[in-house]
């Protein structure tokens, strides 16, 4: 009669020894899928902070391409206008000076009493301009 409880009990032993063994592999095989995880995870962390740092960056180069075309478009704005300036004031400078000729003209025209030829218009026109300009 001993036999076979024996039996049974050495094989139920043997189940609780494969259950045991079953869940040790089970249990390894948890380890190493959570290691592979985590190491999954940490590439992940790793290439999105790549991707992020690479956006920083474009961005921070699209800001200073950006700004240095804002600059070298205002400084030619800032060229063309004081060319413009200079080009006013000369030319009013000129609009000026024959003004003022002209008027030296007449004047002299009415203290002498006679018309002025027009080369010594032209005479006088120069000589304003030329003492205007000292």
């Amino acid at each position: 009669m001993w036999p076979p409880i024996i039996a049974i009990m050495e094989e139920r032993e043997k189940r609780i020894a494969d259950g045991l063994e079953a869940a040790k592999k089970a249990d390894d095989s948890l380890e190493e899928a959570q290691l592979a995880f985590d190491q999954e995870i940490n590439k992940a962390k790793a290439e999105a902070a790549e991707i992020l740092e690479k956006a920083n960056s474009r961005a921070s180069q699209i800001v200073n391409d950006a700004t240095e075309k804002a600059e070298v478009e205002a400084e030619k704005i800032l060229s063309s206008a004081s060319k413009t300036i200079e080009n006013d004031v000369n030319k009013a400078k000129e609009e000026l000076r024959q003004k003022m000729s002209e008027l030296i003209i007449d004047t002299s025209e009415k203290i002498l009493g006679d018309e002025i030829s027009p080369e010594k218009h032209q005479e006088l026109l120069q000589k304003a301009a030329q003492s205007y300009k000292e």
